[in-house]
């Protein structure tokens, strides 16, 4: 599989962002963009309101009160699969969330109440473990991750990333 990188936007000078930090590169690294797809997709602007649609009725769904920080919404980069350091063109956009003010003895309730509603919205679980759930919607590519938030007691951190697209829907002809 061709490897991701993303473009960060700003420095996370704490721990505990630092530990969050690897969820997100799983779930990019699982949304390599295999193969050369030549085809129309969605462009990067319907991808990112996808990904923000997908938050905000997540978020909804999740026992309250709880507040949402922006954590990430950098891009990634699509590599080419028999080239992995050579951008393909393609782009994913990212939606991370902080979500604080969750008591550690009620994160359980929330990881259950994220993949209950993300299942029932279509997603399947595709990796689970007692810190961290990631999802994926095989009926459009995209994936979803929520996991605690290290060493912050009270944080529990939340993504969506698009597939691969091109930025303006279809690909460009070749230069």
């Amino acid at each position: 599989m061709a490897a991701i990188m993303t473009k960060v936007t700003r420095r996370h000078p704490t721990k505990a962002v630092r530990l969050a930090l690897p969820a997100i590169a799983v779930l990019l690294t699982a949304t390599s963009c295999a193969g050369t797809d030549d085809g129309p997709t969605m462009t990067h602007e319907q991808a990112k309101q996808k990904t923000e649609s997908y938050f905000a009725d997540a978020f909804a769904a999740l026992p309250q009160p709880v507040t949402a920080v922006t954590d990430r919404d950098s891009d990634g980069m699509c590599f080419k699969n028999d080239a992995p350091s050579e951008e393909d063109g393609r782009t994913m956009a990212v939606t991370s969330r902080y979500l604080r003010g969750i008591p550690a003895d009620h994160h359980a309730a929330t990881f259950d109440a994220f993949r209950d509603h993300l299942v029932k919205a279509g997603f399947e679980v595709t990796s689970s473990h007692p810190d961290a759930i990631f999802l994926k919607n095989p009926k459009d590519g995209f994936r979803a991750s929520i996991d605690d938030g290290g060493d912050w007691s009270t944080t529990l951190t939340i993504g969506f990333v698009s597939p691969c697209v091109w930025p303006n829907g279809t690909k460009p002809p070749p230069a």
